[in-house]
């Protein structure tokens, strides 16, 4: 009778430590295939806006213009590295006083240096100095940007911004670019060094013309809840 009744207590056990296990297991699972499934989105969307890139290289007429829908995820950024350029500096006017810095966005060993070349910028680390002395009179901060998860592609054909300044703005005044240019998605809010940044939504529809050898990015872009 002992063995019988410690038999089912053993079984009661196993039974509930299995039903917490599935408790925990089922909404982790959850999480983890809904952060990859929002990942592969955006990881595809870059695939087809790279190749809609290159055909309206090759088959755009001058003058034309095209609009084409830009999908990332949060902190993360699409950096244009222009040909034999080690990075994109990105200087930023904040609106806060003393609160100016600079972003510079090292180059991927993926890139053909001889080439301009597009990556998507999925996972970075900084390397952050908050008080640079630029002059006698003035300090600026400093993020350096390494990315550690990226997709490159090389092209032969010059992309060009209006501005630099892309997407709403939260304590900043203007974005300079030079040897490139970014689009960014709370990049460089992800270093938490920083106040003053743009920032793009998830889904944005981005508008080109087509110059001779030069893809221009135009300043009218806008959210889209397709």
């Amino acid at each position: 009778m002992w063995q019988i009744k410690s038999k089912r207590g053993i079984m009661n056990q196993f039974l509930v430590s299995l039903l917490i296990c599935l408790m925990i297991f089922i909404p982790a699972c959850y999480m983890v295939s809904k952060i990859f499934r929002t990942s592969e989105q955006a990881q595809d969307n870059y695939s087809e806006f790279v190749q809609e890139l290159n055909t309206f290289a090759e088959q755009g007429q001058t003058g034309e213009k095209k609009s084409i829908l830009l999908i990332m995820d949060d902190e993360t950024a699409i950096v244009y590295f222009q040909k034999n350029a080690p990075k994109v500096v990105v200087e930023v006017d904040a609106k806060l006083p003393n609160t100016d810095y600079s972003i510079h966005l090292m180059k991927p060993g993926q890139c053909d240096d001889s080439k301009n070349c597009l990556c998507l910028f999925r996972d970075t680390e900084f390397d952050t100095e908050l008080f640079v002395e630029v002059s006698a009179t003035t300090l600026k901060g400093k993020i350096t940007v390494i990315p550690t998860q990226i997709i490159c592609t090389d092209f032969d054909y010059d992309l060009a911004v209006e501005t630099c300044s892309i997407g709403e703005s939260t304590l900043v005044n203007s974005y300079t670019c030079s040897d490139g240019f970014m689009i960014e998605r709370a990049l460089a809010k992800k270093s938490k060094a920083v106040y003053s940044y743009y920032e793009i939504p998830r889904r944005t529809v981005l508008y080109f013309t087509k110059s001779d050898d030069t893809i221009r990015l135009l300043g009218d872009y806008g959210v889209t809840n397709e």
